[in-house]
């Protein structure tokens, strides 16, 4: 009995110990005029994601290619655009690749360190998240139209098990 009361004990310890001390990688997205998470995903390096928008001047789709790598940074990949005019990429630079692909454009081989996404987000553009996994988000629906911004965060475990506890729906 009193070996059982021990072990138990150590191992609600060893639980706490973990929930407060071991941290975690996490995509976040912030209500920014707020100072709200909206959003947390667990991430490693290697995790792909998407962001869309409609442009507001050419009124075309634009597709931003993102991942992280081993130091946790979000890094542009590749964007993906329907045309070549006002306030669109029109060259590659660098190793950079530019191609034409059916009705649009692809800049490929790109590798832009993106600190943070800072983006206005409204129904009229349709700005979309896009996981590698094929989950996808209307970034309007998740707080109406306002500025969002979207980093990668180093946070502890027992913050991201309360976050995900209590936000379990999304």
């Amino acid at each position: 009995m009193c070996r059982n009361v021990i072990a138990s004990t150590v191992l609600v310890f060893c639980i706490l110990v973990a929930i407060l001390l071991v941290q975690l990688h996490v995509f976040q997205i912030k209500v920014l005029r707020e100072d709200t998470v909206l959003y947390l995903e667990r991430v490693r390096p290697g995790f792909h994601f998407s962001l869309g928008f409609m442009h507001s001047v050419e009124h075309c789709p634009v597709w931003d290619h993102l991942k992280v790598d081993d130091d946790y940074r979000m890094i542009t990949y590749a964007t993906e655009f329907w045309s070549s005019r006002t306030g669109l990429p029109y060259a590659a630079f660098g190793d950079e690749t530019f191609r034409a692909e059916g009705d649009h454009f692809i800049i490929e081989n790109m590798h832009r360190v993106i600190p943070a996404v800072i983006q206005w987000v409204d129904t009229e553009y349709d700005n979309t998240l896009r996981f590698g996994d094929g989950r996808e988000f209307k970034l309007a629906s998740l707080a109406g139209n306002t500025l969002l911004g979207m980093t990668i965060e180093r946070v502890r475990l027992g913050y991201y098990l309360y976050y995900r506890i209590m936000y379990s729906t999304q």
